[in-house]
């Protein structure tokens, strides 16, 4: 639509697959921004400070879901005793798991975890080698292909909240001004999909190379606007100490999650957007 030359930026989309290779490639200086989850954002704060989360523009409570293709047979939690669960080990697919099993009290069931990269989880899934995954979007539709009756296991809407945000070093070439126009490139990209839906996904399914029914499948799940929570914060916050409980990082270290969040950059957005 034309939102970056809107706001004199040349910008040019770098694809990767998933939030911590583009978290990479902006630490390796090979990108100037990046898009990541809260979950990256996190692990990612106890080896270093010297990013910033400058927004969130997408989040959803309903991404993360167990998923099986027999799910009527685990409908009661208590029925995934000894079940194989596949799960992308330290990554937002396995606290989920975790905080599903501590909220319904079922933390003590025998399970077996098997560990598998993401794109890995259907192929074992499909081939009977796990249960049940644990896994974001679109693995739920790619897996309502298969059968006849949603994937889902359980419904845990609002369970966990996934953020997608923009990150960028601390120590950048891209002056405030530029990032200024950055976030008003995705505002107003944010306002078109509010006001034409349609137009949006139908944008978005070419740009993607999705259908259209797999956009559909989720679009009601997800929230667009430009934030920086105090929820968000607290998300990172929980999931800090769950990565500590579960030994993912140093017990000894302690962060201040502060020092990663870039609050003053948006005030400063929203006050010049509502003409202060």
């Amino acid at each position: 639509m034309g939102f970056f030359a809107d706001n004199n930026l040349n910008v040019e989309l770098v694809r990767l697959d998933g939030g911590v290779k583009c978290f990479n490639a902006l630490i390796n200086q090979q990108v100037d921004f990046a898009t990541a989850s809260e979950t990256v954002v996190m692990f990612n704060s106890f080896e270093r400070t010297d990013f910033s989360v400058i927004a969130s523009f997408v989040e959803s409570d309903n991404d993360v879901k167990l998923l099986s293709l027999t799910p009527d047979k685990y409908r009661q939690l208590n029925h995934i005793a000894n079940a194989r669960i596949g799960i992308v080990k330290g990554s937002a697919s396995e606290f989920f798991l975790d905080s599903l099993l501590i909220m319904y009290n079922k933390a003590h069931l025998p399970i077996e975890r098997i560990y598998l990269p993401q794109d890995q989880l259907i192929p074992a899934l499909l081939n009977n080698k796990v249960d049940i995954i644990s896994a974001w979007e679109p693995l739920g539709y790619m897996l309502s292909e298969h059968i006849s009756q949603k994937p889902e296991i359980i419904n845990s809407r609002g369970l966990y909240h996934l953020s997608f945000n923009l990150i960028g070093l601390k120590n950048t070439s891209v002056n405030k001004n530029r990032k200024l126009a950055l976030l008003k490139a995705i505002n107003d990209a944010t306002v078109y999909i509010h006001t034409h839906p349609k137009q949006a996904q139908m944008i978005l399914s070419q740009a993607l190379n999705i259908t259209p029914s797999q956009l559909q499948y989720s679009w009601d799940d997800y929230t667009f606007r430009l934030s920086l929570s105090n929820a968000l914060f607290s998300n990172i916050q929980t999931q800090s100490q769950w990565a500590i409980d579960t030994q993912l990082v140093p017990k000894e270290n302690q962060v201040d999650f502060r020092q990663v969040f870039d609050r003053q950059l948006l005030e400063t957005f929203n006050n010049q957007e509502a003409g202060w």
